[in-house]
């Protein structure tokens, strides 16, 4: 990959600077490798099918599992040595995100908003 890195000085004083960066640090762009370039333009046509959405839908479900095991119930690292105690670990984690959700939904807690990444919220809705 080749970075490329603009400095403030360079981007404060472009007319098109609100429309290409809200960084106050200058641009930093990011290029790949020709082929690789190539492959992701052509998957993201892809991605605005709905069988795509779909099937993403699945990965974002788990992503949030995956996310509250880290955050809340210290899902990265293991207490234990041993693949055996491990996995029983983990599925004891799992056991009490499934409590905690269940708590969460007896006790009307509502669910946090997903956050929306600064690039995403570029694309028009729609």
């Amino acid at each position: 990959m080749t970075r490329i890195r603009f400095a403030a000085r360079d981007c404060g004083p472009c007319d098109l600077r609100a429309s290409c960066t809200s960084a106050r640090n200058g641009r930093n762009l990011t290029l790949r490798p020709r082929i690789e370039h190539d492959i992701l333009q052509q998957a993201r046509p892809e991605q605005d099918t709905d069988q795509w959405h779909r099937r993403y839908g699945h990965r974002a479900g788990v992503e949030g599992t995956i996310s509250q095991g880290v955050l809340a119930f210290g899902l990265r690292r293991s207490r234990y040595r041993g693949l055996a105690k491990t996995r029983l670990q983990h599925q004891l984690t799992g056991a009490a995100i499934n409590l905690a959700r269940l708590d969460a939904w007896l006790t009307g807690r509502p669910l946090a908003k997903t956050r929306v990444s600064p690039f995403a919220a570029l694309r028009p809705a729609g």
